[in-house]
């Protein structure tokens, strides 16, 4: 399919879905600010089902070639732009960054990235879906998610104007966006960057392990070895301060390779995260209940003997009870995890072994 029938089929899918009215809006509240910027940025919410539904080809560009998929939707809304005369600042077609939001995968197993599997898929740059839990992670820092760069020669006719223009693309790092080793296409001079131009962004760094590294914590099985590795995730903008530790995710993104000084890491640009809320059986079990109506006598025999037997594969029965019972009780605390605890439990503890009391 040619890319006319390509940008047709995504405009049809904008006008469908309130898209298009959404990014006119956008462009108003730039138009409104009268600021010339460098790079117009926004987000498009893409469901892949409609999109496959409309056209099996958009939606296959969507899924399997995300970086064209945004060019693609980058020239419709550059065209719309400048039929409707939405930014009267924009100039070029660069300047508009494009940022394909999906709500969700296709559930299939080829969209599903497994961390305990090797090796990841990396280098085909396009969407899986990854589940796991954080255990890690940094403050919101900064990062450029754009940068105008101007000729150093001032003869050239591109030392004036937006005709270089870099954004951030999924996997990229801040020195391929940004650095002064690039040149003019035009005359080879050395381009240098106009900082006024400089577009930031929040940028936010975890890490995740698969929740089957849990089970290391109870013994291997069998002596059979086991090793867990745990994933980097990138976090930008919108997606921010939108994790806890300790909370299973399930998060859509990019797998790419992020190469640093001593070695090559493999991690994923996440495009959005949601919170993973497991099924669990609702009510209390017969034999939870028959053990609290043979300790209804005493108001401490209940938790006296959960507290004992609480964790039991991972430390003796009878060990550390007062720290047990201190743990069920913050767990009773914090039994909606949507809702901030205003009174926490904070628990002090003095030991020699480290080892029972970490796990």
């Amino acid at each position: 399919m040619s890319n006319i029938k390509l940008k047709e089929a995504a405009l049809i899918y904008l006008d469908r879905s309130g898209g298009l009215q959404k990014f006119i809006d956008d462009c108003k509240h730039y138009s409104d600010s009268k600021q010339s910027y460098a790079v117009y940025r926004f987000n498009i919410s893409i469901n892949p089902s409609d999109v496959v539904e409309l056209d099996a080809v958009l939606g296959n560009h969507i899924l399997h070639e995300p970086l064209k998929a945004a060019q693609l939707f980058q020239s419709v809304c550059f065209v719309a732009v400048k039929t409707l005369s939405l930014i009267e600042q924009l100039q070029t077609e660069t300047q508009i960054n494009i940022v394909l939001k999906l709500t969700h995968l296709p559930l299939l197993p080829s969209y599903g990235l497994d961390l305990c599997e090797f090796p990841f898929d990396y280098p085909s740059q396009r969407f899986y879906m990854v589940q796991g839990i954080i255990i890690a992670m940094t403050t919101v820092t900064k990062y450029t998610q754009g940068a105008r760069f101007l000729c150093s020669d001032e003869t050239c006719p591109l030392s004036e104007g937006f005709q270089y223009i870099r954004v951030h693309v999924p996997g990229a790092t801040e020195s391929t966006t940004v650095r002064n080793d690039f040149s003019c296409k035009l005359c080879t001079s050395p381009l240098r960057e106009d900082r006024k131009f400089r577009v930031l962004g929040d940028k936010q760094i975890a890490e995740i392990i698969t929740a089957k590294s849990l089970t290391a914590f109870q013994g291997c099985p069998n002596n059979q070895p086991m090793r867990f590795q745990s994933l980097t995730v990138f976090l930008r903008d919108e997606l921010s301060n939108k994790i806890k530790i300790g909370n299973e995710y399930i998060i859509v993104g990019i797998p790419t390779c992020v190469k640093n000084s001593s070695q090559n890491v493999v991690c994923i640009e996440a495009n959005s995260i949601n919170l993973y809320s497991p099924k669990v059986p609702s009510g209390v079990s017969d034999n939870f209940k028959y053990l609290l109506s043979l300790t209804s006598s005493s108001c401490w025999k209940f938790t006296a003997i959960l507290a004992n037997i609480f964790a039991s594969q991972i430390i003796p029965p009878g060990t550390y009870n007062m720290l047990k019972l201190c743990l069920l009780m913050s767990l009773v605390q914090t039994n909606d995890r949507h809702k901030e605890v205003e009174d926490y439990l904070d628990i002090l503890i003095v030991t020699s072994d480290t080892l029972l009391v970490d796990r």
